[in-house]
């Protein structure tokens, strides 16, 4: 019998930390701009742990999938597209870069920055973009993506920071609890 590629189990871890993502998202502080509102949360750390501990595909389609049903449901439904894409960018990257196999501190490190920060330039890229299309003025979509940078690059680099150190407790605690063979890696 062929062993299947993605398995009920990977269906079950993928929606697992989707969930989880969708909650850490929550956990958050709206900031008004000049075109919208923005905010801080913590659905990056989520994004950057999926990555970091159940690789790529895993990773990336759970940061996707819980943030699109995020901006779905609480009112952000014309960006839940993108925000599908680019949330899979994070976890994507960061598992790719690991392996999503336990590394160095500086591989740790390296794979969060990167999916945190290509996440931070595809956000204000599109947001930029979408304000120009809006019929915004350059002056108001550069105070609008200015106020957005701030609090993404603050936000990316909490989550760098903590991804980081959460991600190591976290492995341990799935191989303490026998895990690791079924869905680490």
């Amino acid at each position: 019998m062929k062993k299947q590629k993605f398995t009920i189990q990977d269906m079950v871890t993928v929606g697992l930390m989707a969930a989880i993502v969708y909650a850490a998202t929550t956990l958050r502080i709206e900031i008004p701009t000049p075109m919208g509102k923005t905010m801080i949360h913590m659905a990056t750390v989520a994004c950057l742990i999926s990555g970091l501990l159940f690789g790529p595909v895993r990773g990336g389609l759970a940061g996707g999938i819980g943030s699109f049903f995020f901006d779905i449901f609480n009112g952000w439904a014309s960006s839940a597209p993108f925000t599908l894409v680019f949330k899979f960018a994070i976890g994507f990257l960061a598992g790719y870069i690991t392996g999503g196999k336990p590394r160095k501190m500086s591989w740790t490190l390296l794979a969060c920055a990167v999916g945190s920060y290509a996440y931070t330039v595809l956000y204000l890229t599109k947001d930029f973009i979408r304000d120009l299309l809006l019929g915004g003025a350059v002056e108001t979509a550069i105070a609008d993506i200015s106020v957005k940078a701030a609090t993404s690059f603050s936000n990316g680099t909490l989550a760098i920071v903590v991804a980081t150190l959460l991600a190591p407790v976290l492995r341990a605690a799935l191989e303490r609890a026998g895990m690791s063979k079924k869905l680490v890696g």
